[in-house]
């Protein structure tokens, strides 16, 4: 019977009988809960995790996502294909898992951090001429997700963005800036007073939209 928090229960790892005969006799797997970042992204999304020939299943299950791997590969031995063998691999599989968990909530101690920083006056927050205000988390988050867009091979962590931005101080701000150019728009962070103490970068419409960036609603 299932029980009321089998949907938000920790990562856990199993084993399946292998179904075609003469390859492994297991495949491994491992049942994530919701809200952990690989829950709804299909195996070819999650080819960057290191397991056994490469995750081949992402399905929803109870409520749950399942990801795993076969052992049924031609280049797979029946005898790497036994249970302990498969288990390790599974094992190994669920602290990729885990890894991922505790990236994810290294980003939101940064958000937390972020906004924090802002209450407190910690930010260089104060006019600047021809620029409105933004939030500076949500820009890193659309910074990433331009970058990921444009790199689909290399794939950045918000966490990664937000290291870049404070290799020269994590005072930093963030202002969006209206040109008559409608093809991209234009974003940038401040990390000091002076006018060169800026980074400016592009981004496409469907990513300054996806994160709200335009506070005069003047895109459309």
């Amino acid at each position: 019977m299932q029980k009321k928090n089998d949907k938000t229960m920790p990562p856990f790892s199993f084993l399946r009988p292998n179904p075609i005969k003469g390859y492994g006799e297991f495949n491994g797997y491992v049942s994530l809960p919701i809200g952990h970042p690989w829950y709804g992204k299909t195996y070819p999304k999650l080819q960057m995790v290191d397991i056994h020939h490469g995750l081949t299943y992402s399905e929803e299950e109870d409520g749950r996502w399942v990801i795993g791997f076969d052992t049924f590969h031609a280049s797979d031995d029946p005898k790497d294909g036994n249970r302990e063998k498969v288990r390790k691999e599974a094992n190994r599989l669920l602290e990729r898992a885990e890894d991922a968990e505790r990236e994810q909530e290294k980003e939101r101690r940064i958000e937390l951090e972020c906004h924090e920083k802002r209450e407190g006056g910690r930010h260089w927050y104060q006019p600047y001429s021809g620029a409105v205000p933004l939030d500076l988390w949500e820009v890193m988050r659309a910074k990433t997700a331009q970058y990921n867009k444009d790199n689909p091979h290399f794939e950045r962590t918000v966490i990664d963005t937000a290291e870049y931005f404070s290799q020269v101080t994590d005072k930093l701000d963030a202002y969006r800036f209206y040109l008559d150019d409608r093809l991209s728009l234009s974003v940038g962070v401040r990390y000091g007073k002076a006018a060169h103490e800026y980074i400016c970068f592009e981004l496409s419409p469907e990513v300054a939209d996806q994160f709200n960036l335009d506070p005069l609603n003047r895109d459309n």
